[in-house]
């Protein structure tokens, strides 16, 4: 049976022990975040239901009503125009941090799998931290399953921001900032795969891959503790002559090469 390997030298930044105690703090910080909004919005749903954002975000979206709501206020003999854009938040990110993209019944029931989500990767996050500090593989379990759970929700969640974007350019760009940020999170998930692996390599008493760099080659000269040996250059001045070493036949006179002036 094949075995796969992931194996990353460096980041464009940094070593790779460092890249993944970043990406743990990224992870912590970001998901902690997105449990604030959530929980947020799962209050709101649960006081308000559909009428606070979701009906004039998706008035909004088919083009029902305009986008910035002009309002007139008269305050001291004075006009006031009030704009007030509804595009800035709800009706955009909130397409993904608040479920705002299904109505009320299935949005409430969302958030709580992506409340109790979010909070598991936060501690995930911490353990990861304690495993990368304690040189223990197993700790990084925790993280990696999560992740590949909230990869497929955000696939999941970003294909219905298009499924109901109506054409509205808002929600299009939104679907567009979270489909990229899912292909940010695999990159993270393969670096932390790759670093499971060294800790574990490295236990079993096994080396790292020494590559060859010499030439441009990035081919790996050692693997598993055999050493491949690289072969010098052929030196090829002999062989470009091969009349002079072969054996001439009886009364043939050597020719000399020609003088040159």
């Amino acid at each position: 049976m094949a075995k796969v390997e992931v194996q990353i030298r460096r980041c464009f930044c940094c070593g790779l022990s460092v890249a993944t105690s970043v990406i743990a703090v990224y992870t912590f910080i970001l998901y902690l975040l997105l449990a604030i909004a959530a929980g947020v919005a799962l209050s709101d749903t649960a006081t308000n239901g559909d009428a606070s954002h979701y009906n004039s975000c998706e008035l909004e979206a088919q083009g029902k009503i305009n986008a910035e709501n002009r309002k007139l206020t008269f305050t001291g003999g004075r006009t006031v125009v009030v704009v007030e854009d509804s595009t800035s938040y709800h009706c955009s990110l909130g397409l993904y941090t608040e479920e705002l993209k299904y109505s009320a019944p299935n949005r409430y029931t969302s958030l709580v799998i992506d409340i109790i989500l979010y909070v598991s990767i936060c501690l995930a996050s911490v353990i990861l931290l304690i495993g990368l500090c304690s040189y223990n593989q197993w700790l990084l379990i925790p993280w990696g399953f999560l992740m590949i759970i909230d990869i497929v929700r955000g696939f999941i969640s970003v294909f219905f921001i298009f499924w109901y974007s109506y054409g509205n350019l808002a929600r299009i760009a939104t679907g567009i900032f979270f489909l990229g940020l899912q292909f940010l999170h695999i990159t993270l998930l393969m670096t932390i795969i790759a670093k499971f692996q060294r800790i574990s390599n490295r236990k079993n008493g096994i080396p790292d891959k020494v590559y060859d760099v010499r030439g441009g080659s990035r081919a790996p000269s050692t693997y598993y503790g055999e050493t491949h040996a690289v072969a010098p250059p052929v030196h090829r001045g002999e062989n470009y002559y091969p009349d002079q070493h072969r054996q001439q036949p009886y009364g043939h006179y050597d020719q000399q090469p020609p003088y040159r002036y």
